[in-house]
């Protein structure tokens, strides 16, 4: 009741209601380059706001910045990251000061989902493509006027970039070219012209590159883990001016450095480093390129290290990119890579013998390149999805309630409502039907997998290593198990294959029914153990 009568005062007293740990709802986000401050709502009939900060705690006795009543954001650039700050807002008119709103805010250097941001999914939804079921776990809304360089660095380079040497000193000493863009509060434009960027990056044909991306070369920092795939979209509108020799513009995944490791194949050593990439995956995923939104999976490379031709590539007809708004996307599964646009299923790469996916995480790049003339990318947003995965557990749709389906199980199981143990969704297996799934774990690492089963049948359950590319199936453990009349805990210790470094591992989880008699199956997991007992 106490705090409830606070509450009530101060919004009659500056507008605002007051929460632990901080004295009043002051809306602040801190992070390595910026501290944004939101003064909409703060206090009626205000004419203008004074604005305080400091690290101390102490709010010093001249306002740093002091602003009109129709400024409802302020950024504090600047500052000092992983840093808390003190801020204090007066709202004042032209007879009085409204009070005092006090706020600290810490500079995060790592991005975090807001809110406020969430909310842009209602108002600008995605396309179709989402899959049921999957979650916002990363995104870009662009909704600020400064970049959120928690989620960006504006320096390109690439492995290509790499092999051929190009701008490598510069990038070594932290002089790549800056670059162009602008915001204004709902997209981002990135560009090139005669202008800017200032350096030029192809000094042969005069070509110029702004792009933003998740990976920093130089100090081999990675702002976005995106190991376990998912699905990701970006909603773009291109444009350009004149004739720009290197005309391209690209929304690009692209294998990390500090060196050519992903880009060479096992078994190829160049300059004293070894490849590590298994022949058929791919180093890099252009979701397009060009201004015709050609789509290519990079990868294969020769012994010497030379590149020799992409694994596929396609060009959808029938979508008008220049000049209008479009948005692309790419599921990218343990064992599948699926293309769209807006919405639209172009193609699908499933093939389990001829698996494209990356087992490790990618770097996420927008951008434009072009000399002479100018060339735009303007980016609405950019979102990735991935299954909730809660308590510990590592398979998604555990207990088949995420989706609406069976995904991304596959198999001839048939999804049963109320079934389940607790009156939730069930998956029925007849004889001789199985349910499978792919999934990504941490590789060497010892897991249980736990299900519950209702049934007089006999279900017999595999766990299996998937040999990269091949998709060839390394069992690590087959266990039969017996049914009853009613739902019966079942469990199976096991431990993943190794793999390079802290890639991930691709492991099947199978279940069928060998026996006679129907069989139910629900709440399905797969965790870390504690101990190898």
């Amino acid at each position: 009741m106490k705090n409830t009568l606070f509450c009530l005062l101060t919004i009659l007293w500056v507008g605002v209601c007051a929460q632990a740990p901080s004295s009043s709802t002051l809306q602040l986000l801190g992070t390595r380059s910026w501290i944004r401050i939101d003064l909409e709502g703060l206090a009626e009939h205000a004419g203008g706001y004074r604005l305080f900060w400091s690290l101390n705690g102490q709010r010093p006795d001249e306002p740093n910045a002091v602003l009109d009543k129709d400024q409802s954001r302020y950024y504090i650039q600047d500052i000092k990251p992983e840093t808390t700050y003190h801020v204090w807002i007066e709202p004042y008119n032209s007879t009085e000061t409204l009070g005092t709103v006090t706020g600290k805010v810490f500079t995060e250097k790592n991005w975090r989902l807001v809110p406020e941001e969430l909310e842009e999914l209602t108002t600008n939804p995605g396309s179709k493509a989402v899959p049921e079921g999957m979650q916002l776990f990363w995104h870009d809304e662009f909704n600020d006027l400064l970049l959120n360089r928690n989620k960006w660095f504006t320096n390109y380079y690439s492995s290509i970039d790499h092999l051929r040497g190009e701008f490598e000193k510069d990038m070594r000493e932290g002089n790549l070219p800056e670059a162009a863009y602008t915001l204004n509060g709902k997209t981002i434009d990135i560009f090139v012209n005669d202008f800017l960027p200032e350096k030029v990056y192809d000094k042969k044909s005069g070509k110029k590159i702004s792009s933003i991306q998740t990976y920093n070369w130089r100090t081999d920092e990675n702002l976005l883990d995106n190991s376990r795939g998912g699905y990701f979209e970006a909603r773009v509108k291109r444009s350009s001016t004149g004739k720009p020799s290197g005309l391209n513009t690209a929304f690009w995944f692209d294998s990390p450095g500090p060196d050519l490791r992903y880009y060479l194949e096992e078994g190829t050593t160049l300059n004293g480093v070894k490849g590590i990439r298994p022949k058929g995956q791919v180093f890099e995923i252009d979701i397009f390129e060009y201004l015709n939104a050609q789509f290519v999976l990079h990868g294969h490379v020769d012994k010497n290290g030379q590149f020799q031709h992409n694994l596929a590539t396609h060009i959808a007809k029938g979508y008008k990119h220049v000049d209008n708004w479009v948005t692309h996307g790419i599921l990218w599964t343990p064992n599948s890579i699926k293309h769209y646009i807006n919405g639209d299923l172009i193609r699908e790469y499933t093939d389990k013998h001829q698996i494209y996916s990356p087992n490790h995480f990618m770097n996420v790049l927008l951008g434009s390149y072009g000399g002479g003339g100018s060339v735009h990318m303007e980016v609405d947003y950019i979102r990735g999805y991935q299954w909730p995965l809660n308590d510990g557990n590592e398979l998604p749709n555990p207990g088949f309630e995420e989706s609406g389906s069976l995904l991304p199980w596959e198999g001839t199981g048939e999804l049963r409502n109320g079934a389940g143990r607790n009156e939730s969704k069930a998956v029925l297996l007849k004889p001789g039907q199985a349910v499978e799934q792919y999934v990504y774990l941490n590789n060497n690492t010892a897991y249980k997998l736990e299900y519950w089963i209702k049934g007089k049948g006999s279900v017999k359950t595999g766990i299996d290593n998937i040999t990269l590319v091949t998709g060839e199936p390394g069992q690590i453990v087959s266990r039969e198990n017996r049914g009853k009349g009613k739902y019966t805990g079942k469990s199976i210790d096991f431990r993943t294959g190794e793999e390079f470094g802290d890639h991930m591992k691709t492991v099947r989880i199978s279940i069928s029914n060998e026996g006679d008699k129907d069989v139910l199956l629900d709440d399905i997991t797969v965790k870390k153990r504690a101990s190898e007992d």
